[in-house]
């Protein structure tokens, strides 16, 4: 598709600045990555030759300290950081020359286990090791001092001379650092910027036309607190607000890595999880209730809803690292600590912390907790099955396949002890399991169900392991708590595994972290950055936050407002600073470059869910169902589901390529915040992808686009659906003239026009869910009549590529 090169120029030169490109080699999480990934590899392939524990050390190589792979052996350097390819330990592992394998004898490291190395290389080699002669010094009283575990106080408001300009406490203390260094905030945004901004940010979707006029022309005082209120009681709120939670709790619809003849690969009800969450937050759940349901559902009293069971999909939805339980329970316990607390637990798997005040013991005190849990052999039904024609011959075909599994079972009983290889047996077997997952999760006749954790029949504590080796135990770690953030009478854990007890300890107000954490993701999900930038990590590692007594304002508000998540949006989203303009300011961008104290509103980009629901939402065919089985993002009518992205089906060993082009949050790990880069592929995603051009089609043939009878209209029309504003006098012309430069391929019969109008007339709906209302109807042509892509459908997709579509101003 060509586009006049005149109009990409100027719709650039008017578009938004685009950001930065971050450096391929620096990405935050380092440390944990090295001490959950590698480190082990090297203790277990690496030292028995390559450390102090070698009887001769072979090739004159060492691994014990990254000095010590920078320095190399006989060969050279170990490792170039932030160069895979150039790096002899890379080499060695590859086993791409036969001459340099390591580990030798035919002990080559999983796929996994390579692919983890490159991507540490890649990542600048980060080594925490480095600092083991200090580890003495670690926990001085400065590291626990760290101001992230002092207890939370209750902050003045600071005072400030331009009273007018603050609408609440927020602005206080935004405005009191600016004047501090002799700065002001920006103008308020327009109404249009401020429409566009505030439903993106609640609802991840464009506002509609009407939807902006309405607000426009709404000159009452409480206009805008009403937009704020109507856009928290959508649907689309939870659908939205949830998919960050979802990237916290290293969502997916798979298992990642299993054994592949022992297991199945697929979580068939892990999608019960993400509605369990979508509800929470649009019933505005208190955070406090669900931290404890996520952790605990279970011990709570079972009422008459069964659907919070699926609140435990947080624990029990994580990798399965080919069923190494000890990775699993390291999963289970770094999700629960990054994801509420904003610490790095998981570093003292195998030696105290480097950093934090966290002993070794504290991490097995957590490990005792998840191996004092186990999973059902089946997952408990949420709902009751409907008696239908349908389920009765789902249960017929689940029954089958079952009986298959027993006839096979005993077959292998049978043969226990005799000869012969029992292989294509206990193959066929997990087949069947495989096969009845499938059906569970694409059957819609199956009832829902929930992942879940249960407290085992013997709760027990957990010993030590020495260096993180299982075979070497020391003393016994009791279930508790973490020492830095309990009282000095550290209460042991006698509830079952103590899951609940643990959940209790997480949401006690005397605990400084967890709703300092809570406020500070949300904070960076409005502003583009939280005030304290490391929203998983915030420990001694972390930077201090910009604006200290405001975190701890908002997690006081937060807690005494009973842990309500909207009253938070509310206040931050009322405030003067979240309104702001993003005027830029020569001066001020040389003083703060980064808008720590925001004196502007932050430009951000759209993540790929919301770029890509826009397309489909802009061009009228967004299904706005909320819930249900995950779906095929490139399977649907026009090739390709006209579903929230956020119903796509996340497979973890096999995630669309199109995903990691768009940053989206890796499914292994807790993302609190997702990497940011600008890459080709995705300017030829917006291109290229039928998705987009379908819907640029989709767009121009709507029947209140059709009917306009002049270009400047139909130009002010486009403006308005994709940028929610009114094109310029030389975007009108710039417009016209990219109309008058293209061919005229668009002419449609006098009688596919009253087709058309015969089905817009049938199929107009306006209360129809699936199109949310946003829907226009349709000119909908046989094979024969579908338009050529024409000078209008040309035009339109030249808008949705500019920067200003995917852009937040």
């Amino acid at each position: 598709m060509k586009i006049s090169s005149q109009l990409l120029t100027a719709l650039a030169g008017a578009a938004l600045a685009l950001p930065s490109v971050l450096r391929a080699d620096v990405k935050p999480g380092g440390n944990e990555f090295f001490e959950n990934k590698i480190r082990p590899i090297l203790v277990s392939s690496c030292y028995p030759c390559h450390s102090s524990q070698a009887t001769k050390l072979k090739g004159g190589l060492s691994v014990e300290y990254r000095e010590s792979l920078l320095k190399g052996g006989d060969n050279g350097a170990a490792i170039v950081p932030g160069n895979p390819d150039a790096s002899l330990l890379i080499k060695a592992v590859r086993y791409g020359d036969p001459d340099l394998q390591m580990p030798p004898r035919g002990k080559k490291l999983s796929e996994e286990q390579i692919a983890d190395l490159v991507t540490w290389v890649k990542m600048g080699a980060p080594d925490t090791r480095v600092l083991a002669k200090s580890a003495n010094t670690v926990w001085s009283k400065e590291r626990r001092d760290h101001w992230a575990f002092k207890p939370i106080k209750n902050p003045p408001i600071p005072e400030v001379q331009d009273t007018n300009w603050v609408a609440n406490p927020v602005d206080s203390f935004i405005l009191a650092r600016l004047e501090k260094e002799n700065m002001k905030p920006s103008p308020a945004a327009d109404k249009r910027t401020l429409i566009r901004r505030a439903t993106y940010d609640l609802t991840g979707l464009p506002p509609t036309p009407d939807e902006v006029q309405a607000f426009v022309d709404d000159h009452s005082p409480d206009a805008y607190p009403k937009l704020v209120d109507r856009l928290l009681a959508t649907p689309e709120y939870g659908e939205r607000w949830g998919r960050y939670w979802l990237d916290t709790a290293r969502y997916a619809d798979t298992k990642g890595d299993i054994k592949q003849n022992e297991d199945v690969p697929l979580f068939p009800y892990a999608w019960t999880y993400r509605d369990y969450v979508v509800r929470s937050f649009n019933e505005d759940k208190p955070f406090n209730r669900f931290v404890v349901e996520q952790i605990a559902a279970d011990k709570l009293a079972p009422g008459k809803d069964r659907e919070t069971l699926a609140a435990l999909g947080f624990l029990a939805l994580g990798p399965r690292f080919n069923d190494n339980k000890n990775d699993i329970y390291n999963d289970r316990i770094d999700v629960v600590c990054k994801g509420f607390l904003g610490l790095t637990v998981t570093c003292a798997r195998c030696h105290d912390h480097k950093f934090d005040p966290i002993p070794q013991k504290d991490y097995y005190s957590l490990r005792g907790i998840f191996d004092s849990s186990v999973e059902p052999a089946e997952e408990p039904m949420i709902e009751a099955p409907k008696m239908t024609t349908e389920y009765t011959e789902f249960l017929h075909e689940r029954n089958t396949l079952n009986q298959e599994i027993a006839q096979d079972q005993m077959e292998l009983k049978a043969k226990r002890g005799m000869k012969g290889d029992k292989k294509d047996i206990r193959k066929d077997i997990n087949d069947y399991r495989r096969q009845i997952a499938r059906l569970e999760l694409t059957n819609m006749a199956a009832p829902a169900c929930a992942t879940v954790l249960y407290d085992s029949s013997k709760p027990h504590d957990s010993p030590v392991f020495i260096r993180g080796e299982a075979e070497n135990k020391g003393d016994m770690a009791p279930r508790r708590f973490l020492e830095i953030l309990s009282a000095p009478s550290r209460p042991v854990f006698a509830y079952g595994s103590g899951r609940l007890e643990l959940a209790n300890a997480i949401i006690s107000p005397y605990n400084p972290l967890t709703s300092r954490v809570l406020v500070n993701r949300v904070w960076l999900h409005h502003f583009g950055e939280g005030i304290v930038t490391t929203p998983d990590d915030f420990g001694n590692q972390s930077d201090p936050p910009s604006h200290p007594e405001l975190l701890d304002y908002l997690a006081i508000t937060f807690m005494k407002e009973g842990w309500s998540i909207k009253k938070l949006h509310r206040l931050i989203m009322l405030s003067s600073t979240y309104q702001q303009s993003s005027a830029n300011n020569p001066r001020y961008a040389q003083i703060d470059p980064q808008n720590r104290l925001l004196w502007r509103a932050n430009i951000h980009r759209l993540e790929f869910e919301a770029v890509r629901d826009s397309v489909l939402a802009i061009g009228g065919q967004l299904d706005l169902t909320v819930g249900g089985r995950p779906v095929r993002l490139d399977l649907g009518e026009g090739g390709f589901s006209h579903r929230r992205t956020l119903y796509g089906m996340i497979d973890r060993r096999n995630l669309p390529e199109l995903y990691s082009q768009f940053d989206f949050a890796n499914p292994d790990i807790t993302t609190g915040k997702r990497y940011e880069t600008t890459v080709p592929q995705q300017s030829l995603f917006m291109m290229n992808n039928p998705l987009v051009v379908e819907l640029s089609r989709k767009l121009v043939n709507q029947e209140d686009f059709d009917e306009l009878k002049t270009e400047e209209a139909r130009i002010k029309f486009l403006y308005e659906r994709i940028f929610q504003r009114d094109p310029t006098d030389v975007e009108i012309k710039l417009g016209l003239n990219f109309i008058d430069e293209s061919p005229d391929t668009e002419a449609i019969s006098a009688d596919a026009r009253q087709k058309a109008k015969q089905q817009r007339q049938e199929k107009a709906n306006p209360n129809n869910r699936k199109n949310g209302g946003r829907a226009m109807s349709m000119i909908n042509l046989g094979p024969n009549q579908i338009r050529a892509i024409g000078k209008w459908t040309k035009y339109a997709h030249a808008l949705l590529q500019t920067n200003e579509a995917i852009f937040i101003n």
